[in-house]
Order: C-alpha cells, then structure tokens, then sequence
C-alpha cells in the first residue's frame, strides 16, 4: 500500500475528518482513508444508475433509436 503525507491541513479540515470519524467510530486516519477513496471515485451518472436499476426489475424496455440532432431552443418570450 502507498503511504501519502498531508502538510499545512487547516484546522477547519482537520475538524471535519475527526467529526466524520467520530460520526462512523472509527480512526482519524482511517476516516481520511475513506474520504479520499470516496472522494476520487467516478461519479455515477444518473442515467447509468437508472437503467441497473430497471434491469434489476427484469423488466422490457423497447430499444429506442436516439438522434443526434440538436434540440432548437424554446423561445418563452
């Protein structure tokens, strides 16, 4: 595993990982582990997120043919 030094964290970020760490029991340390794990992962994208979800339904979706025409702006005025 690597090791990372942090220098001149300020106090107000060094609260905070001891609150969450407070908040989950557990260490400090292994509370900054888990927020920069957390931290650099990918966003998941909500379109991803609901096409696993209706697939854990096993439920038919038709394929759908997508363009890739420009939608025109509605004019509101």
């Amino acid at each position: 595993m690597a090791n990372i030094t942090v220098r001149n964290l300020s106090d107000d970020v060094h609260s905070r990982v001891r609150f969450v760490a407070a908040e989950r029991g557990i260490s400090t340390e292994e509370a900054a582990r888990q927020l920069l794990d957390e931290a650099s992962r990918p966003a998941e994208k909500v379109g991803d997120v609901i096409v696993e979800y209706v697939q854990s339904l096993n439920t038919f979706l038709p394929d759908i043919e997508r363009s890739d025409d420009k939608a025109e702006p509605v004019d509101f005025g």
